[in-house]
């Protein structure tokens, strides 16, 4: 590409807590990470898209019909928030792009929402349209939210709203406590005497191939028996502990375990929200460990990779919370240490579990850090 390059960055985003809550109009928390999708574009004189990236290669669309890419299934991406700001009104042309990406894929780090909230941002730039403010959190999360409907109608995954808000609204040294429902955000310090190391277990994680979409599908048959049953709730957010319960017989069995899951996990949020605002770090870390289990136990979404790393960290000095992050099904863990302890925590938990497993894992020691630009 020639002329004048413009350029925008979006970070990925580690969940700390907080697993599968989000399209249950439930509670979340999560980090921005010092990690992103970066693309650099400029305007063309047409109506058409070229995209180059690596790994994946180049792609060339028309914007005058966007349809879904079957061969190209990572430019969908691009496409779907295309479509989103076409929808909005937008006054996109074609324009050229090149997408890099420090983002390790499949760790659960969402490089999709970097991908999407880094697309909008450079075609607002390229094209100098405005919402409004883009410093004003309102506006930001509202554009986070049209990238999730890029993932969700476009793309085809039903994922909530967590990925997008995250890499939009991060913060340095802060943790984003989200209201999945009203899209409240919360800025947590986190303590300087923690950092978080995330490994990966060298398995693949690609949520289109995984069952995230079936799980989704499972939260919302257990709404459906609740209000058959003339519990009135919107989502499971609406539903306590003890309420689901008392109804299990209501549900098929996996579906009441798929719900307790979401319900237990919206209670750990919560409680971790507080334990950071009150400093209490080893608060913190013990949800996590107990998030894992129910991902494990209750919604089924780990893998013996994923348990086996846990497992390991749990055994590690230094170590004060391990869990998986992300979808599940393959991916990574993230781990809460002491920051001085990060180092040989890395080492020591490779080294063991590679013994364990003969998988070659990857692990990366990772800060948060602040929102698109």
């Amino acid at each position: 590409m020639r002329g004048i390059m413009i350029s925008a960055f979006a970070p990925g985003r580690l969940e700390l807590i907080g697993n599968h809550t989000d399209y249950n109009d439930g509670y979340v928390m999560a980090i921005a990470v010092n990690l992103g999708v970066t693309i650099q574009g400029q305007a063309r004189e047409d109506n058409t898209v070229v995209l180059r990236s690596q790994p994946f290669g180049e792609d060339t669309f028309s914007l005058d019909e966007l349809k879904k890419s079957g061969d190209k299934p990572w430019s969908n991406y691009f496409r779907g928030v295309l479509e989103q700001l076409q929808k909005a009104g937008a006054p996109l042309k074609g324009f050229e792009a090149e997408i890099s990406s420090t983002l390790p894929s499949g760790a659960g780090m969402s490089s999709s929402a970097a991908l999407e909230v880094a697309t909008l941002l450079l075609a607002q730039k390229i094209f100098d349209f405005e919402f409004g403010d883009i410093h004003d959190p309102a506006l930001r999360v509202s554009l986070a939210a049209m990238c999730r409907a890029a993932e969700n109608d476009f793309v085809g995954v039903k994922c909530g709203i967590l990925d997008q808000v995250s890499s939009m609204m991060g913060r340095k040294d802060h943790a984003v406590f989200i209201d999945c429902r009203t899209l409240e955000v919360q800025q947590i310090p986190l303590s300087g005497e923690v950092c978080f190391v995330v490994c990966h277990t060298g398995a693949k994680h690609m949520l289109l191939s995984s069952k995230y979409n079936q799980r989704h599908s499972e939260c919302m048959e257990a709404v459906k028996m609740l209000n058959m049953n003339k519990i009135e709730v919107q989502a499971l957010r609406d539903v306590d502990v003890e309420t689901v319960k008392r109804n299990a017989g209501i549900f098929m069995e996996r579906v009441f375990r798929r719900a307790m899951h979401v319900v237990t996990e919206n209670g750990r949020v919560l409680a971790a929200r507080d334990a950071l605002a009150n400093g209490d770090i080893l608060a913190l870390g013990k949800l996590m460990y107990e998030s894992h289990e129910s991902s494990r136990d209750a919604f089924e979404n780990s893998t013996e990779y994923l348990d086996q790393l846990v497992e390991i960290a749990r055994g590690l000095p230094g170590c004060l919370g391990a869990r998986l992050t992300g979808g599940g099904f393959g991916g990574a863990t993230i781990n809460l240490v002491y920051r001085d302890a990060a180092d040989q925590f890395m080492t020591d938990l490779m080294r063991i579990y590679r013994e364990k497993s003969g998988k070659e894992p990857q692990a990366w020691k990772l800060e948060a850090s602040d929102g698109a630009e």
